[in-house]
């Protein structure tokens, strides 16, 4: 599959933080262990969180500058980028927005505004603490702004993808085709949050990829979408969300109480929070963990001193807890789930079900799908995913409620690879989950989400297909095992994700393990969180007249 290689570059982090993501180190080892010559990669997700920013606003000027100077090359490049920004795309799946211009520029961000959010409201932007010796310079950075230090950490997760997906597979070329008419590269498709530390973030990954390109070079189509329909980020004007969320935060802490309780205690503790955490603890109890994470994480991925109270072990313990208040909810929470992140993986398995239909040929597919899909996300869309896919933030990969979850760190990436091995022996035993594989082509709306073995846009079309065949043959029966060529793999920054439902020999590939599923195990773990627009309605309706 791939081409020899001599020497691979890698991207490492020597630290543990939690504060900081990693990515595996690629040597030849890594590519024979991991992408063998038999298996041939079809397609490639990369989700991946923005890069370090300075907190969303200044709630603890005790500790954190009124002036974070981290801005100095995003200062000097942002008049090219609002020019540039000008002429993105509106995804072409969602329509055009005659206002889509004005709403985009609502979230520039201007040296003296901090951006807004109904999460971290505007507390105390205007204060600094006596002590603060810091001055507002040309390097001085908006609150919530990408710095240097995430466009670097941005650029080198661009720089890993080439390494790997260029270098050395050469599933990429180094120079992006150009599409039809010369127009844009149809190799990728590109799309990111209305933020624009999403939006630069993915600007600085595309130019880790593709670091000297020709002037002659393709166009990059960027795809924004308004923030109503926007499935990367949450609904927070969506009230029936927002009562979920709140709820089962709520049974999320409870399960974590005594330790809940503990890290407040011990946060109380600190001389330079107590003031301002014991007044966000009456306001906002539910949140106030990830009130302190905010300033923390960020002074700790720019190396900013924190008082000696501030240790690495409070740390962690403010990370796992800002996880159980704001992430765990997703993962305690179907319905939730479903609403939130859904249609996010209706839209990944789409893809997928696309790029296998290239792979096969087939006419109907409406046009060659791009070789790799990169969305420019947050938090908000790495950890939900992560639950989706029944993983510990932490490490340890769990069905229900994780053990030990941690908050994404910036520049946070996963991974969903399509695969396809058309001459290992493929698995001769079903899962424990599969049962009788006749429900495969019965009608899924009828089966109750967590019984589904597939998504419900995943047609059974995918399921009657024989090679050779043309439009004019004869029906082909439904072969539930005709998609048995065909494999996925999910990474998340260093590591390979183990999804559940892939655990069982049945459900994963018989060479390369438990962390490469068989389609059919990927599409069982995430059925039950992709819900019909008819069933979206009606849980609505439901929920809105509990």
């Amino acid at each position: 599959m791939a081409p020899s290689v001599s020497v691979l570059s890698s991207v490492d982090s020597s630290t543990s933080s939690v504060t900081q993501a990693r990515l595996p180190k690629l040597s030849p080892e890594f590519i024979a262990q991991h992408y063998p010559s038999e298996t041939k990669l079809l397609h490639v997700h990369l989700v991946h969180r923005h890069g370090e920013r300075t907190p969303s606003s200044h709630l603890f000027p005790t500790i954190s500058p009124k002036h974070w100077n981290f801005c100095a090359q995003g200062n000097r490049l942002y008049a090219d980028f609002a020019k540039a920004v000008k002429v993105y795309a509106l995804d072409a799946d969602v329509g055009r927005d005659g206002n889509s211009h004005q709403q985009w520029h609502s979230y520039m961000f201007k040296p003296e505004n901090s951006e807004k959010s109904s999460i971290f409201p505007k507390d105390n932007s205007s204060k600094a603490h006596k002590n603060d010796m810091s001055q507002f310079t040309a390097d001085t950075c908006a609150f919530g702004q990408l710095t240097d230090v995430g466009r670097q950490s941005l650029t080198a997760l661009g720089t890993h993808m080439r390494a790997l997906y260029m270098d050395a597979l050469g599933f990429l070329p180094a120079v992006p085709s150009p599409g039809d008419d010369n127009g844009p590269t149809e190799d990728l498709y590109l799309r990111t949050t209305s933020f624009t530390r999403a939006f630069e973030s993915l600007q600085h990954a595309l130019g880790g990829m593709y670091p000297h390109l020709p002037a002659d070079s393709p166009l990059f189509r960027i795809n924004v979408r308004p923030r109503s329909v926007d499935n990367l980020y949450p609904n927070y004007h969506c009230k029936i969300i927002n009562r979920l969320h709140k709820e089962s935060t709520i049974e999320s802490i409870a399960l974590f109480a005594e330790d809940h309780a503990a890290l407040h205690k011990d946060i109380l503790q600190v001389p330079s929070l107590r003031e301002a955490f014991e007044a966000k603890l009456k306001r906002q109890t539910g949140y106030a963990s990830l009130y302190v994470w905010d300033t923390v994480s960020s002074m700790r991925s720019h190396g900013l001193p924190l008082p000696k109270e501030i240790d690495d072990e409070l740390i962690a313990r403010v990370s796992k807890f800002s996880a159980v208040e704001y992430l765990h909810p997703t993962m305690n929470s179907t319905k939730l789930a479903r609403m939130q992140i859904g249609p996010l993986v209706r839209e990944l398995a789409d893809n997928v079900v696309c790029a296998i239909e290239a792979d096969r040929g087939i006419e109907a597919s409406k046009q060659h799908p791009p070789k790799m899909s990169i969305y420019s996300g947050h938090d908000t869309t790495i950890g939900p995913l992560l639950a989706i896919f029944g993983d510990d933030l932490a490490g340890s990969p769990l069905l229900t409620t994780p053990a030990n979850p941690m908050w994404p760190p910036f520049s946070s990436s996963l991974r969903i690879e399509l695969l396809k091995d058309s001459t290992s022996p493929y698995p001769t035993v079903q899962p424990s989950w599969a049962g009788d594989l006749a429900n495969h082509s019965e009608d899924l709306s009828t089966i109750p989400p967590e019984e589904r073995i597939r998504p419900l846009n995943v047609p059974d079309s995918l399921y009657r297909w024989a090679p050779g065949r043309t439009g004019n043959s004869s029906p082909v029966p439904f072969n539930p095992r005709a998609t048995r060529d065909y494999y996925v793999r999910i990474w998340y920054n260093d590591r390979s994700v183990q999804l559940p439902a892939c655990r069982d020999p049945g459900a994963h590939h018989s060479k390369l393990g438990s962390s490469v599923c068989t389609l059919d195990g990927f599409f069982k773990q995430i059925a039950r969180f992709v819900p019909s627009e008819s069933e979206t309605i009606q849980e609505r309706l439901a929920l809105a007249n509990a």
